[in-house]
């Protein structure tokens, strides 16, 4: 049972700290979390395979893009990097792996 309200209260907590994310505006500050998920495709998706020619990301979750997906970085001088995606009781942090032949590949791990 305390195990159950710690992770309750984690996830709170994470969910308070990070309100702001999903309304930030794109290419502002690149020091801050904005909203990236235009510029990620699914990695069950078919266009995965070329998303590094297209200038997309590749997000392997089990909410693909229909999430919010924030990053720090603009994409155009600064990469984008830190990114997290929103689940059911938060945000949780992406883990980046660059995958030979596709490119960057933001990973969903809980």
């Amino acid at each position: 049972m305390k195990k159950a309200f710690t992770l309750a209260a984690i996830a709170l907590g994470s969910t308070f700290a990070l309100t702001g994310v999903a309304h930030a505006e794109p290419n502002g500050d690149p020091a801050k979390y904005a909203d990236f998920t235009a510029t990620f495709v699914s990695g069950l998706d078919p266009s995965a395979l070329n998303a590094k020619a297209q200038g997309k990301n590749v997000i392997v979750s089990p909410y693909g893009v229909n999430h919010t997906i924030a990053c720090r970085g603009n994409g155009a001088d600064v990469p984008i990097y830190a990114c997290m995606q929103e689940d059911d009781l938060g945000w949780i942090t992406l883990q980046l792996v660059d995958v030979p032949g596709i490119g960057p590949a933001w990973t969903y791990f809980p």
